[in-house]
């Protein structure tokens, strides 16, 4: 296989190149397209078209890559696969860590008061009669343990 590609570069090394398709619709197009002012621009309209699209290309490929992170531009792709790394800075000073423990505070007593709630609703279901049950049952052997103890001390 490799003596094949082998020859087959060697091969077409070998022969000139007569046209391809960029010189067919970008070079000069003969007499036609010296004289035709329309063939020309069109030809010109080619080869920009052809240049914006690569340039934009490329840039596309270098940002989704992160290239121009050095930059300040990162794409989104990246925030959301590492949003530690890529998170705002925020400074912590005494105002806003209490306006933090307040409100972790406030999370807390919300999901007490939730949880409270739903049980109240709730309040001859399998799950709730389960769980004073199992509540019950630690304290007794809280209970037990202490008594336990109380003996032995004495």
């Amino acid at each position: 296989m490799r003596f094949f590609f082998t020859f087959l570069i060697l091969t077409f090394l070998s022969f000139s190149v007569k046209a391809n398709a960029f010189s067919e619709i970008f070079g000069s197009e003969g007499a036609a397209g010296l004289q035709n002012s329309k063939i020309r621009s069109l030809s010109y309209t080619f080869q920009y078209l052809t240049l914006s699209g690569s340039i934009g290309y490329l840039g596309k490929q270098l940002f989704d890559s992160g290239f121009m992170e050095p930059l300040g531009l990162v794409p989104d792709t990246i925030h959301n696969l590492s949003p530690l790394a890529y998170k705002n800075p925020y400074s912590i000073n005494s105002h806003n860590a209490e306006i933090l423990a307040v409100k972790s505070q406030s999370s807390k007593l919300n999901l007490i008061n939730k949880y409270k709630n739903d049980l109240a609703k709730q309040r001859f279901s399998v799950k709730s009669i389960e769980l004073r049950n199992n509540s019950n049952f630690s304290k007794s052997l809280i209970n037990l343990k202490e008594r336990s103890y109380l003996l032995e001390k004495y």
